[in-house]
């Protein structure tokens, strides 16, 4: 196997466009996959469907996104597990950024149950609500949702900007603005005030973990503590 310092990554104008690539093909998987339901049921509206079948759209476009991802990795003769830093943090790392977390979620939570008019979504709780089976919902929200998320943002984007004159902590910002941008369906106030500093957050648990299996780790947690959440206070 080479070695990682002697891989040879995509350039930062390559990385970008190719980013776009990928994330364009996550989001047609995605319109193919209501469409389908749209086949099978047309007597329901494409909102219904993509809320109901939020898990499937999420499982299914995650995982073209991902084969389209390690494609390009691929190009480069290089192997996945290092181009995209899929290493085990050390434990130390890991406590500290657990706990940062953590604190910034509660941060967050309180924030947003102080200003409920400047928060309110309206989008977690429906596809919650309307899910047709909870199981592939946490099962793609939770778990596949948040590994290609960071495979793209935290792992190849983050790799190209990193290598470039930006360096590692401005790969750490520009990857969290793009990411934030991605979740417009949220609203402006969640995405400035809730989604950035989040995503800032995991960019330097990739940065000084130099690891992605962390960020990885804490945006599944993030998210299934969000379902949680959702369910207790669902109406």
């Amino acid at each position: 196997m080479k070695s990682i310092t002697n891989l040879k990554y995509w350039s930062i104008g390559l990385t970008a466009t190719i980013t776009l690539i990928i994330f364009l093909c996550f989001t047609i998987t995605q319109a193919v996959i209501v469409a389908a339901f749209a086949y099978l049921y047309p007597e329901s509206s494409y909102e219904y469907l993509a809320y109901s079948n939020l898990g499937v759209i999420s499982i299914g476009s995650s995982i073209i996104g991902f084969f389209v991802l390690a494609g390009f990795i691929r190009l480069k003769n290089n192997s996945i597990q290092p181009y995209l830093n899929i290493f085990k943090p050390k434990s130390k790392v890991i406590i500290v950024f657990l706990m940062l977390s953590f604190f910034l979620m509660l941060i967050l939570e309180l924030i947003s149950a102080q200003y409920p008019h400047l928060f309110e979504t309206d989008f977690a709780i429906k596809s919650y609500k309307e899910a047709n089976s909870l199981p592939l919902f946490y099962l793609g929200v939770v778990f596949f949702g948040p590994v290609f998320e960071e495979c793209l943002f935290r792992g190849f984007l983050f790799k190209g900007l990193e290598q470039s004159f930006l360096g590692g902590h401005g790969a750490v910002f520009v990857s969290s603005i793009l990411f934030a941008l991605v979740h417009i369906q949220y609203g402006i106030p969640i995405l400035l005030f809730m989604l950035l500093p989040f995503s800032i957050l995991l960019g330097y648990s990739r940065l000084k973990s130099g690891s992605l299996l962390l960020p990885i780790l804490i945006h599944i947690i993030n998210n299934f503590i969000t379902c949680i959440i959702t369910h207790a206070t669902r109406k």
